[in-house]
């Protein structure tokens, strides 16, 4: 099938100044169907194009990354959705009212956001503590959450919990996951940089946030300078050192379509069931939700790169923008751009 027609969508929504630059790939179980680079970015004066291979912040995309790490370690048989964080956590049994209010919480509420934990909280205001200290520190004072309620912290501990299980690092469970898929590039801390798409200028929306809770933080980034191979994410890059369950992963669109065409042909119920929704809008590690994906599966990152997976026409898209890269905020929502995509791939699809 010629998927060309995606290029007018690409382009429209960079001359609209949705993104500076997209990379796409396009694919289905057996293999890459279309892949393109759009637009440039331009640093300290130079202009470089994007290529194929040209890596993002995947921001929260990250979490499909620590979910699928999950997914395999369950189809193992070394953890279960029933498995108690706390049982695999002794952190958490150490610190009585953090153990009070997360001793029942599952690894299923924690891939379907139904834990109970509140949305959010900028660790690095407490910069230097112990995670399960700060953690500690606010939960007490916070109500138990009702249904589902998407928070990074439900994936900090889910990162947590892949080091506990492996008995090593996070970066270096990653590094099993890219072997295992045969990906070249999807990885923490990344070292070359070459080919890599600036983020952002700062964290001018994380500023806003934590002056609305009327907390304090002072070691702000530049927003005079790109951000390039360190995390936007603040929690992240200020508390993890650019290393969490939520967010760190560093990638290009290739790995991310075999991520996707893992879960459209592993002969896996649990990886099926996983794209199936489990509670409200939410599988296990995937958002589910017309509004943001017409059928199948997805996630998003906020530096404005997604993924979506459709198992009923065995199709998927990678889409990876850089959205936040503007010193002045444009306003545009990336989601027009991803449900335009979808919408027409599906269309091209029911048509064959």
């Amino acid at each position: 099938m010629d998927f060309t027609f995606l290029d007018r969508i690409c382009q429209d929504h960079i001359e609209q100044k949705y993104f500076p630059s997209v990379v796409i790939s396009v694919f289905n179980g057996e293999k890459t169907l279309y892949r393109k680079a759009y637009g440039c970015n331009e640093m300290n004066g130079v202009i470089k194009p994007v290529n194929e291979d040209t890596v993002y912040d995947v921001a929260s995309l990250s979490k499909i990354a620590t979910s699928t790490q999950i997914l395999l370690l369950i189809d193992e048989g070394q953890l279960s959705l029933e498995s108690r964080i706390a049982d695999v956590l002794p952190e958490i049994q150490a610190r009585p009212n953090l153990y009070n209010r997360l001793k029942n919480v599952t690894i299923y509420q924690l891939l379907t956001h139904s834990s109970g934990i509140l949305d959010w909280y900028p660790f690095y205001v407490q910069a230097g503590k112990d995670f399960y200290d700060v953690f500690e520190s606010f939960i007490g004072d916070t109500k138990v959450e009702e249904g589902t309620v998407y928070s990074d912290m439900n994936f900090m501990l889910l990162g947590k919990v892949v080091e506990a299980v492996k008995g090593k690092p996070l970066p270096e469970c990653l590094r099993d996951l890219k072997e295992y898929l045969g990906a070249s590039r999807l990885e923490y801390l990344p070292a070359d940089l070459s080919n890599m798409a600036p983020s952002s200028y700062g964290n001018a929306i994380e500023e806003n946030m934590v002056a609305e809770r009327n907390l304090v933080f002072e070691n702000w980034r530049s927003k005079e300078e790109p951000v390039l191979g360190t995390v936007n994410d603040g929690n992240c890059h200020y508390f993890f050192q650019d290393v969490a369950g939520h967010a760190g992963v560093f990638a290009n669109v290739d790995a991310y379509e075999r991520i996707g065409r893992l879960y459209l042909t592993r002969d896996s119920e649990l990886f099926r069931r996983s794209m199936t929704e489990q509670e409200d809008g939410r599988g296990l590690g995937w958002q589910i939700s017309e509004g943001m994906f017409p059928q199948g599966c997805g996630h998003t990152g906020f530096t404005g790169t997604s993924i979506w997976v459709c198992p009923g026409h065995d199709i998927g898209l990678v889409a990876f923008t850089n959205r936040l890269y503007f010193k002045e905020p444009t306003g545009a929502n990336t989601g027009d751009f991803r449900r335009a995509m979808a919408k027409a791939i599906m269309e091209a699809v029911d048509c064959m």
